[in-house]
């Protein structure tokens, strides 16, 4: 079974990325932060990353030796390491890489594959994101039909938080300003909403995921997300700059 993960910010995607991991297999991660960053995939599994980006009209890729942890220390992005900031971003032929996303175990955070890649500051977590994806104005080149089949060939994962109070904990270290914090809070809790739709539209079946339960034996996986890395709130808490 492959799976995609529907994380949108605080979500638990650094955790998902490391049970797959450390289970030995490959995991494609995409972008949440708009136009601020170019357009790319990075696909984990092993000593070496593979990161797909688009440049002069052609897609591309980068080997790259990721230093998201650094002697057993989480110091960089999961989320955008190796990422080079003077890629395109505006992306017209990158739907053409899709086929080496769809290759791996796990996807995360899926919402280009549709098309819906933001703009400088309509980022995932923002009111402006949430209308272009409701709206369904995507405002990148894909085809649709071609990743709608291909979702439905594996389990979409959508993660939620019963406890809400630890929820705005985590929220909080994405700003230290907790009135955008809040806000951030409330549009992610949108689009959790707006993608379950956008799945129900286009029959692509998927399941809740309480991520308050630690029960990941959903993903089937043998191995175990080590303690440290799943009760460290700390971790991904500035992914979404």
């Amino acid at each position: 079974m492959k799976y995609a993960y529907w994380g949108t910010i605080r979500s638990g995607k650094m955790q998902v990325w490391q049970l797959f991991e450390i289970n030995g297999k490959k995991t494609a991660v995409l972008p949440q932060t708009g136009r601020k960053w170019p357009i790319y995939a990075i696909i984990y599994g092993g000593k070496y990353s593979h990161i797909l980006y688009e440049e002069n009209g052609q897609v591309k890729t980068k080997l790259h030796r990721p230093t998201v942890f650094q002697n057993g220390v989480f110091t960089h992005c999961f989320q955008k390491n190796g990422v080079e900031r003077q890629w395109s971003n505006d992306p017209q032929v990158f739907y053409k890489s899709f086929h080496r996303i769809f290759e791996q175990d796990l996807i995360i955070c899926p919402y280009t594959l549709f098309g819906y890649f933001g703009s400088k500051y309509g980022k995932i977590g923002t009111h402006e994101f949430n209308e272009m994806f409701e709206k369904r104005q995507a405002d990148m080149k894909v085809d649709l039909d071609y990743t709608i089949s291909m979702m439905k060939q594996r389990l979409n994962i959508i993660p939620y938080k019963t406890n809400r109070t630890h929820e705005t904990y985590l929220f909080d270290m994405v700003s230290p300003y907790p009135n955008r914090s809040l806000k951030i809070q409330k549009y992610c809790e949108r689009l959790r909403v707006l993608t379950q739709e956008l799945l129900t539209e286009y029959g692509i079946p998927y399941e809740m995921f309480d991520l308050d339960k630690n029960d990941y034996s959903i993903f089937g996986l043998p191995k175990s997300i080590p303690d440290d890395i799943l009760n460290d709130d700390k971790i991904g808490a500035n992914d979404s700059q």
